[in-house]
């Protein structure tokens, strides 16, 4: 099953990216550019935690994102979350995600994201987490993912990458 939240065409999602140009941490790598990694802070481990960013396939061809992993969890995956009609929020697992040429993939709060499960610890604000996304064509890239405070629902804007 392959499900797409995706900004049609080229232009758009690079107005997006020059919009934010000075205030968002990006990376290019395989011709894929990610941007502001973050996921929110933890309390206590052994929950799990979601993980969102903003993914440009600035290649040629297609690229289908396949999954996810981080030493900070001992499973991470890619998941959507559904709201039914009956008022109950579920997770529905996502196997892949083609991203076409110049297309915006957006993971976000209460949408598509990876979902990081049983944490080694908790996330604490200003720490950074290494996440790797695979592809299945072009392998994995991994960026470091800023840990937010608990309650954030959008990543902060910042002049300098993130360190680890």
């Amino acid at each position: 099953m392959m499900i797409r939240h995706i900004l049609n065409g080229a232009v758009a999602a690079l107005g997006l990216l020059t919009a934010s140009a000075g205030q968002a941490f990006e990376i290019v790598d395989k011709g894929i550019r990610i941007v502001d990694p973050w996921t929110p802070a933890t309390l206590r481990p052994n929950l799990g935690n979601a993980v969102y960013m903003m993914i440009v396939n600035e290649t040629s061809s297609p690229v289908y994102l396949t999954g996810a992993k981080s030493a900070a969890a001992r499973a991470s995956s890619l998941h959507a979350t559904v709201f039914a009609d009956d008022g109950v929020t579920r997770m529905l697992r996502i196997i892949e995600v083609e991203i076409l040429p110049g297309e915006l993939l957006v993971l976000e709060p209460e949408a598509m994201h990876i979902m990081m499960t049983t944490l080694a610890a908790p996330l604490v604000k200003d720490q950074t987490v290494p996440v790797t996304l695979t592809f299945r064509d072009l392998g994995d890239i991994t960026v470091d993912v800023m840990v937010e405070g608990a309650t954030a629902m959008e990543p902060r804007e910042r002049p300098n990458p993130p360190t680890r």
